[in-house]
């Protein structure tokens, strides 16, 4: 289900005819991560002999409340109403993500130039260096496996946080409640466990995996310049030029240009590895790549 039609409205208030009442219960049910902690609604088409204290009413006003934050939720959805193309929004965005699959990889990835590191060096103010030690740093200047397809490292720390702990127990190779070493499968095997992970939640998963020659992590994929994590991940299929635009969109969102422009490299390591920065001496190797490319 992609979307709902209704003939009449449904809710308080509302008409509330059984196949439209069955229809609304049956979306709501696909969108319960976004109204907490809604149970599924039994698709019965019915509102009882008191709508205003149905569970499906309940619901609805959880939705405008939540979701489109209405003041004031009348708990009734009226046909191409706000709330009617609110929850078809939704609705597609979930279905699409449902469907997503990885891209397929290519044979023929168009490598970035020395005159693309020097554009992106121009739009950060920074020494072309400075791009490239970081990427240096982050995947040893590759952007690609030999198979084709971005290199990533996916993260079963985070998987386990985004999705509240719920496979920890049944899925442990993918989901931890802390950072384990062990768990890294390296190289083009990581693509492995990030199947595994997306057969259970494909959007966290894409989320909890750091992708291409800069290691961006999924979940930043709005800082990255992208409406998804799903359009996050197709870039950096696609192209090294890509994922370097993705990076140039990150630092400057997080407003890490600064640091390398001054080549301040544990302030630029804590805000683009974490506060952890120091235990993988992420500036130190930071500034060794800095000192190994500014010398060319």
């Amino acid at each position: 289900m992609s979307s709902i039609k209704i003939t009449q409205a449904v809710g308080l208030g509302g008409a509330n005819n059984l196949n439209d009442v069955k229809v609304v219960q049956t979306g709501l049910n696909k969108l319960l991560k976004l109204i907490p902690p809604t149970k599924s609604l039994i698709v019965d088409g019915r509102l009882g002999s008191k709508p205003e204290s149905a569970k499906t009413v309940a619901a609805i006003k959880l939705f405008q409340s939540k979701v489109l934050n209405m003041v004031r939720p009348d708990g009734k959805i009226d046909v191409n109403g706000r709330t009617h193309r609110k929850i078809n929004e939704k609705l597609i965005a979930v279905s699409s993500k449902a469907h997503f699959k990885l891209p397929v990889a290519s044979s023929e990835i168009q490598k970035i130039s020395d005159s693309d590191y020097l554009d992106i060096a121009n739009q950060l103010g920074c020494k072309v260096a400075a791009v490239k030690a970081v990427a240096d740093v982050e995947s040893s200047g590759d952007a690609f496996f030999s198979n084709g397809k971005p290199k990533i490292l996916f993260e079963a720390h985070i998987f386990a946080r985004l999705t509240n702990h719920k496979y920890d127990q049944s899925h442990p190779s993918v989901s931890s409640r802390i950072w384990n070493r062990s768990l890294y499968t390296g190289g083009s095997q990581e693509y492995a466990r990030l199947e595994i992970a997306m057969s259970l939640d494909t959007s966290e998963a894409l989320k909890s995996t750091s992708w291409g020659r800069f290691q961006i992590m999924g979940f930043n994929y709005s800082e990255s310049g992208f409406t998804s994590v799903e359009a996050f991940v197709k870039a950096m299929f696609s192209s090294e030029r890509k994922q370097l635009d993705a990076f140039v969109s990150f630092v400057k969102n997080k407003g890490l240009e600064k640091y390398l422009i001054t080549l301040d490299w544990a302030s630029f390591a804590k805000g683009y590895n974490g506060s952890q920065y120091e235990q993988n001496k992420y500036d130190i190797k930071l500034q060794k790549a800095f000192e190994k490319y500014d010398k060319k």
